[in-house]
């Protein structure tokens, strides 16, 4: 069977990276399709990994890096400077990846969003932003497969650990079903296997649920390196700050629906077609 090429736009983040080498390492070919040229080449290098120069803003560029893929990844994000601005990554960039997703003869989309988007007890836009690009992906000429995760464990290492702590923000009253990139990554490639031309979504959850202050309790104690703490700010310093940031703005509204979006288990479907997760915490830890 000839291998599938993906086509990937997100693969230098802290997601992405993850998932694209794990895609290559399950058998695909991988383009990987960036603006910064060199901090894709110098990410990747000595690997069979391609690196083509893309822009979501630029449509040529798209339909340039995607010629010859079968399947298209995604892993977009809004960036706090989009607030007020005509041009919104998830919502117009999508929208060029799509359009040059079909003039390139793409077969399927698969795309990174997320479960706590549906957290209901707030109005914020990067939210309203996220469920529009689930619309336009659904409602494309082109078969979908949506991934909803909450939160991956190289967020504690990635995003969380600065030096010898591990920082948090305010107290989960809520526990979310955390997974590693590793498993999720098996995942997307078990989706992209899959014939059929229908859009699929699957929620993305872990074998374990913990609050951020459990889930880092758990990591130090498994953790080898270092000798680490957990430094905790509170909530209202982020709301005294943030209607003059909007970099601590956005910080401050996706801190509070994750610390209070209410999570249940419902991964099922997705661990009965995709493979359950086999990697707990604890497991993560002791890898370093």
């Amino acid at each position: 069977m000839k291998k599938q090429t993906i086509a990937i736009v997100g693969a230098t983040g802290m997601l992405g990276s993850h998932v694209t080498r794990i895609l290559a390492s399950q058998g695909f070919n991988i383009i990987v399709a960036a603006r910064n040229m060199d901090k894709a080449a110098e990410m990747f290098q000595n690997t069979e990994i391609e690196i083509r120069k893309a822009d979501l803003k630029k449509p040529d560029t798209l339909r340039d890096a995607f010629r010859g893929a079968d399947l298209l990844y995604l892993n977009l994000s809004t960036a706090p400077s989009e607030r007020g601005q005509h041009f919104k990554t998830e919502i117009d960039g999508l929208g060029n990846a799509i359009n040059a997703a079909i003039d390139t003869n793409i077969g399927r989309i698969g795309y990174l969003s997320s479960l706590v988007k549906d957290y209901s007890d707030t109005t914020w836009w990067v939210f309203d932003v996220k469920r529009k690009s689930v619309q336009l992906l659904l409602n494309s000429a082109l078969p979908a497969t949506i991934f909803y995760p909450s939160n991956f464990y190289e967020n504690l290492t990635e995003l969380q650990m600065k030096g010898n702590r591990i920082m948090l923000a305010g107290d989960q009253i809520t526990k979310s079903w955390w997974i590693g990139t590793e498993d999720y990554g098996k995942q997307v490639a078990a989706a992209f296997r899959q014939q059929h031309n229908e859009n699929r979504e699957y929620p993305i959850q872990g074998p374990e649920p913990y609050n951020f202050e459990e889930a880092a309790k758990e990591f130090i104690r498994h953790y080898k390196p270092a000798s680490l703490k957990i430094s905790k700010a509170p909530m209202w310093l982020f709301r005294l700050i943030k209607p003059f940031s909007k970099e601590v703005d956005f910080q401050y509204n996706i801190l509070n629906a994750i610390n209070h979006y209410e999570e249940t288990f419902i991964s099922e479907k997705t661990w009965k077609e995709l493979g359950r997760p086999q990697q707990t915490l604890k497991m993560f830890a002791e890898s370093f």
